[in-house]
């Protein structure tokens, strides 16, 4: 696994915090840098995250946050 290409604000000390930032930030099928589109939902004062790979076609992740 090459710790070099993750593309991360935060320096990662241990190979446990590197594995992780990896699963989250790559494809688990194919390791391709994940694509992140937010939505902003005015109404419920909530921002939406989806997360997909734009090599596999696959979403990972979707998630809401509310905005306060």
């Amino acid at each position: 696994m090459d710790y070099a290409k993750i593309q991360y604000f935060e320096k990662a000390e241990t190979k446990g915090h590197q594995e992780f930032i990896n699963s989250q930030n790559n494809c688990v099928l194919c390791g391709t840098a994940l694509e992140l589109l937010h939505i902003r939902m005015d109404e419920t004062q909530s921002l939406k995250e989806e997360a997909h790979c734009p090599q596999c076609d696959v979403r990972t992740r979707a998630k809401v946050y509310t905005l306060i």
